[in-house]
């Protein structure tokens, strides 16, 4: 069965004719170089001087662009610096991000910071702890965020919405700023709001410039959960809700144990020297992740749209859905052997430290806001994993 897998997982990678698969610790494509086709990488540097017809799917520590890239661009990393172009939509989960290039299509990113300083074409949709839209950005459709602090310098097109601690205007907003804030809305003198100024508080805030706004200010209270007991006599709905998901959170998190250790009684050697290669090679784990995570619903789709194809397409996608799951209690596996060996029990059973990964990745997942930029970093390894599971049982 496993030398089945191989073949259905390679289908389902198939690359676009003239296409690049790029992997090593560095890998640089040089100013004058051109390449015709879709770009792969997956190690620990990425940088773009030239220019890539086609999208980029890459996995690494850094990345760097700044040449150009004519399609979309999809990208996980620790440092991610788009001074290129982008002639699509970017996508992209880092630590740090920057985007000082023009991007045609939309960005959708997660990063702890996201500065973006030049054109954007379509939407910005954004996670961060901080997103700063620049004094030379202009942004053509809305900006949505979530997070602690936005600051707009520049020009949005559309609207803003935005949840998070406080935000700050000395730019342009050509539709309304609609938020949601716990510290401070700010708009200063240099501030123009050519929609309505929305926004829910706790309390009535003073936003600074009011006459900035050129339509309305209005402020909806923002009632407190003792309140809303106070008032409806019934039990304040978030605890209501957690206690409602609460057995599915439970019952998913058993589930997964016991595929983990029906996995382990099925492959327990063969996972042992993957997890342990993984270890070894973790950039290449990231970044063919990210390659299988990201390059395989294109290959569906390819799939679906040529008639003789749709069986197969229809295969490959239940197999991904497959892989998706697999991919989090991998994850877990390899974060349980990684943290048995940070601490000194390189040799603990993998009885032992596969179920305390899962348990640790999947209460990670469930943390609001940031779950689902762990649940994205812990694909990328999962299907890593499998990658590597998938090659090894080639050789065997």
């Amino acid at each position: 069965m496993r030398r089945l897998l191989l073949p259905a997982l390679c289908s389902l990678l198939t690359f676009s004719y003239a296409a690049r698969l790029e992997s090593g610790p560095s890998f640089t494509l040089e100013q004058a170089e051109v390449q015709a086709g879709d770009l792969y990488y997956g190690g620990n540097a990425l940088r773009i001087d030239g220019k890539v017809e086609g999208s980029v799917l890459a996995g690494a520590q850094t990345i760097a662009v700044p040449g150009a890239v004519t399609r979309n661009l999809f990208a996980g990393a620790q440092t991610i610096d788009l001074s290129g172009s982008v002639g699509g939509d970017v996508l992209a989960g880092a630590m740090n991000l920057a985007v000082t290039g023009p991007v045609a299509g939309a960005i959708r990113a997660g990063a702890a910071t996201i500065t973006v300083d030049s054109k954007v074409g379509a939407d910005l949709l954004a996670g961060s702890r901080e997103l700063v839209i620049g004094k030379n950005a202009e942004i053509s459709g809305d900006v949505l965020f979530g997070g602690r602090t936005l600051n707009v310098i520049g020009t949005v097109h559309g609207d803003v919405r935005m949840a998070g601690g406080s935000v700050t205007v000395s730019g342009v907003i050509d539709g309304d700023l609609i938020c949601t804030v716990e510290d401070r809305i700010t708009l200063t003198q240099d501030a123009r709001v050519f929609g309505n100024l929305v926004y829910r508080a706790e309390h009535e805030m003073d936003v600074g410039n009011k006459d900035a706004v050129f339509g309305e200010v209005r402020f909806i209270r923002q009632v407190e959960p003792k309140e809303i007991g106070e008032l409806g006599k019934v039990r304040p709905r978030p605890g209501l809700i957690a206690s409602l998901l609460l057995p599915f959170a439970v019952f998913s998190v058993l589930a997964a144990l016991a595929v983990g250790f029906l996995l382990i009684a099925i492959w327990k050697q063969a996972l042992q020297r993957t997890l342990d290669e993984c270890l070894l090679h973790f950039g290449r784990t990231v970044g063919f992740g990210a390659i299988g995570l990201f390059a395989t619903p294109v290959a569906l789709i390819v799939s679906l749209a040529l008639i003789v194809t749709i069986p197969l397409g229809l295969l490959g996608g239940l197999a991904y859905l497959s892989f998706l799951y697999l991919a989090k209690i991998f994850a877990g596996m390899f974060a349980g052997r990684w943290l048995f060996r940070l601490f000194g029990g390189s040799t603990a059973s993998i009885w032992l430290t596969a179920p305390v990964g899962i348990i640790l990745v999947y209460a990670l997942c469930a943390i609001p806001f940031a779950g689902w930029l762990i649940w994205l970093f812990a694909a990328f390894v999962g299907f890593g994993i499998i990658v590597e599971l998938l090659a090894s049982s080639r050789k065997v």
